[in-house]
């Protein structure tokens, strides 16, 4: 028998405040995957996704990710995200929402720096990642009646195994930001249910709008009309999910005069009607 004893020098940035409080599981496969889910944020979580299968491209906070198996996404609170699976890759996932985390130096509801990546490349803690989101995932309907403290205490667990994953990774190379095209993707965020001119915009900036729209694709990935549908219809998939108005009601909400028109855009993006988005989520 070998006996072996804590380290009690190792090092941790975990100066929690406020433990986190798991929210939800979700484990989703292709068939879920496969449908995009376009600009959307939340206010009140951390959302953690880790790629079990397959590859994608993910949008956080306004930087194009091309995402694999092994990789672990951090969303901080009130980040926009934009996912979307590689065609035929099979994507399959976990994610894990949760909130009140509090570490010192740190927002509320924030995880990371705002120089850290958040996208992280699991490596050899790819099992243990697998099998504590398996853990999390199957215990978190338990009817045990300390199935939420076992919970709770597992996500922990998982937040340790995260910010010991961000350390080693704290060498890469900073997110590079872009003015131009970051100061457009900050306005279409904030006005994107108005009618948004960009030939105006280009011209109060003083440079071409063919050169604005080159500017925000290298800093966001896809062009401002693109990222502009792709905003309004991930604010549309939240409405239809977590709301009883009706698809007119949603299209006024996210700037769609035309409930027709919103309905083809809404199509063209996720693949699905409104409608059918929506029965198939309350599903």
């Amino acid at each position: 028998m070998m006996q072996r004893f804590v380290n009690r020098k190792s090092l941790s940035r975990l100066e929690i405040e406020r433990r986190a409080e798991l929210m939800y599981m979700c484990e989703a496969d292709a068939s879920h995957t496969r449908l995009p889910r376009a600009m959307h944020r939340h206010e009140d979580c951390i959302e953690i996704v880790f790629i079990r299968e397959g590859s994608g491209s993910h949008i956080i906070d306004g930087r194009l990710y091309q995402t694999h198996k092994g990789d672990v996404l951090i969303y901080n609170s009130g980040v926009l995200r934009d996912e979307s699976a590689t065609p035929y890759a099979d994507m399959s996932v976990y994610c894990c929402a949760f909130k009140n985390l509090k570490l010192r130096g740190l927002p509320r509801n924030t995880l990371t720096q705002p120089d850290e990546r958040v996208v992280l490349q699991s490596g050899e803690l790819y099992p243990e990642f697998d099998q504590l989101l398996q853990m999390l995932y199957t215990r978190v309907s338990s009817e045990h009646r300390y199935a939420a403290e076992f919970c709770n205490q597992l996500l922990q667990a998982l937040i340790v195994l995260i910010v010991s994953l961000s350390r080693d990774n704290e060498t890469a190379t900073q997110v590079q930001r872009f003015d131009i095209g970051q100061q457009v993707k900050n306005y279409i965020d904030e006005h994107y249910r108005e009618t948004i001119d960009l030939k105006s915009m280009a011209q109060d900036l003083r440079i071409s709008h063919y050169y604005l729209a080159h500017k925000f694709k290298h800093a966001v990935g896809c062009s401002p009309i693109q990222y502009l549908i792709r905003r309004r219809i991930g604010e549309a998939q939240s409405l239809l999910i977590n709301t009883d108005l009706s698809v007119t009601e949603v299209a006024t909400r996210v700037g769609y005069d035309n409930s027709n028109y919103f309905n083809m855009a809404f199509k063209k993006v996720v693949g699905l009607t409104p409608n059918v988005y929506r029965t198939q989520c309350v599903k």
